[in-house]
Parts: structure tokens; C-alpha cells; sequence
């Protein structure tokens, strides 16, 4: 890490307990990484990500007190808190489980290390970040690192490189002009790209619901529905907050269905599975830029709206 500059990095470093902080502190600054802040619990943490651009590096641990972790982690890479949603993200496990790691994994962090950890697999970790960080994929329901191996990766889904502003200040080569500006333009390309890859997803789970409702049990039906009740509802919301009215309009009949559905305990009948059909196709066909989009959406929405209340 010798070529490495570490003067202008802003660190986070979350652990409810004071020893190891002070280790960890001890250790960072050693490497040169001296801009350090402290948090005890998560509500300290979510203070820290709106000064400025907020941290270059969390390391947090898992367990923190105040709150759940995982869901500021994801809020973070969903741009829900904070200004820059492509921060690097150092976790720390005492309970490394299958469970335990699949969520933290499923959260967009970078990296996870199970304690107890020595300082230098930490800084390991940091100088993997400045060097050879993963590019990013965008589905439905997760943003951050590709992990991806064989032939999953062979999947038609484009990888992003995203601002790294702890590689950038590492490298000497940080411009805040510029760096606010990648931030931003990258922001906007992440949002555009959620949309798309969220209508998709409506797409794939509406066809299953259809194919699996009359061939397997409601609890399976159950898992896909209550999954597409948090994608349509969620593309509801960023469509709405991006003047996509149309398409919020066609999410926000779809959410109708897919609550009924939701709510309903037995298998969905047939009406609602295929008014259910039609509203995931117009979602995806709304998508794509065509002349008269907004008015046909319009009158898909207002027409399957009709037909699910009569």
C-alpha cells in the first residue's frame, strides 16, 4: 500500500464496541488512512452519509446496535440515504452463516470479513477496493457488486463501472468538480437503469404466477406474488419521482391486482391472473421510447382497471 495515498480519505468506522474500534483505528492509521470518524450505532452512521458526500469507505459492522445494517446498506445503494450511493463497503460478521452471509451479500456491500479478523485482513480488503473493485449489476431487486460466476454471468445484463472515490483520492487523480459531476450523471444512469431492469422483472414474475397458478401449490404462488407486490410498488414510487406518469399510472393498477392476489387466501383466479398478464406486458412496453407511450398506458391502465372491478 506504500504507493498508495491515504491522507484525503474519509473512513467510516462502525462498531458498538470501543476496543475494536481502537484497534482498527490504530491499524488504518498506521497504513496513512488518518480522516477517521466513529459511530457507536446506525443512526450515527446515517448522520455521517449527508455531510458532503459522506464517507469514501464504510467499515461496518454487521451487528451494529440502533437498527439493521443490512437495510442501510441497501438504502444506501438504492440512493435512499446519503449522496453517493457507490461508497465502498467494508462489513465485519461474528455470525458468519449461510443465512447471515446470503443477506449481508444480497444487501450491495463490497466485501464481508468474519471476525474475529486481524487489522491487516481489513487493510487487505481496503487496498482491494482501490485496486480490483467489481464492476456493478442492476436487476429488479439489487444494485452493487457483481458476483456472478460461469455461466450465470453469461446472462444478458450489462455491468456499470461506478465512481470510486476512495480509489480516486488513493490514486491522487480526485477532482470534487468532477467527481460530484460523475456522481451525479451515474446516479441518473443507476435510477434509468433500476426502472428498466425492475419492468423486466414484473415481466418474468407475472409469467411465472400465470404458468405456475393452476400446476403448483398457493404457497409458491404466495412467494412470487408477495415479491412482485414490493417490485410494482416500488417501481411505482421511482417512475412517480421521475415524472414517468404513465408508467406509474399502469404500477399503480398493477398494485390493485397484485394486493388482491396478495391478500387472497386461496390460488389467484383466472381474471385477475390474466388482467395480471396484460398490466406486466404494458409496464415493459412502456418502456420503450414510441410515439403515443404515455396515452396508451393510459388507456391500458384505465381499461384493466375497469375490468377488475367488474
Amino acid at each position: 500500500m506504500s504507493n498508495l495515498r491515504f491522507n484525503d480519505v474519509r473512513v467510516m468506522l462502525a462498531d458498538s464496541r470501543t476496543h475494536i474500534r481502537n484497534t482498527l483505528k490504530t491499524a488504518l492509521t498506521h497504513a496513512g488512512l488518518e480522516n477517521i470518524e466513529h459511530a457507536a450505532r446506525l443512526d450515527q452512521v446515517a448522520e455521517a452519509l449527508d455531510q458532503g458526500l459522506g464517507p469514501d469507505i464504510l467499515i461496518c459492522d454487521i451487528g451494529l446496535d440502533g437498527g439493521d445494517a443490512c437495510g442501510i446498506i441497501d438504502d444506501i445503494r438504492h440512493n435512499e440515504i446519503g449522496r453517493n450511493p457507490f461508497m465502498c463497503i467494508l462489513g465485519i460478521t461474528w455470525n458468519p452463516t449461510e443465512l447471515e452471509v446470503e443477506r449481508v451479500i444480497n444487501s450491495g456491500i463490497d466485501l464481508l470479513v468474519a471476525a474475529p479478523m486481524s487489522p491487516k485482513q481489513i487493510l487487505d480488503r481496503v487496498e482491494s477496493l482501490v485496486r480490483n473493485r467489481l464492476p456493478w449489476a442492476i436487476t429488479g431487486d439489487y444494485i452493487g457488486p457483481d458476483r456472478r460466476k460461469g455461466s450465470d454471468r453469461a446472462q444478458n445484463l450489462p455491468l456499470v463501472s461506478v465512481p470510486n472515490t476512495l480509489k480516486e483520492k488513493a490514486m491522487g487523480t480526485y477532482d470534487a468538480s468532477r467527481v460530484r459531476s460523475d456522481i451525479a450523471h451515474a446516479v441518473n444512469d443507476l435510477a434509468a437503469r433500476k426502472i428498466g431492469r425492475q419492468a423486466i422483472t414484473i415481466t418474468e414474475l407475472a409469467d411465472l404466477i400465470v404458468s405456475q397458478s393452476s400446476l403448483t401449490g398457493p404457497t409458491m404462488v404466495k412467494s412470487h406474488v408477495d415479491r412482485l407486490f414490493g417490485l410494482v410498488t416500488d417501481l411505482d414510487r421511482r417512475a412517480a419521482k421521475r415524472g414517468f406518469t404513465h408508467i406509474s399510472e399502469l404500477c399503480a393498477a398493477c398494485v390493485t391486482v397484485v394486493r388482491k392476489m396478495r391478500d387472497a387466501d386461496a390460488p389467484p383466479p383466472d381474471k385477475d391472473v390474466r388482467l395480471l398478464k396484460h398490466l406486466a406486458l404494458a409496464i415493459r412496453t412502456a418502456m420503450t421510447p414510441a410515439g403515443g407511450a404515455e396515452l396508451i398506458a393510459h388507456d391500458i391502465a384505465q381499461t384493466v382497471i375497469g375490468a377488475g372491478s367488474g
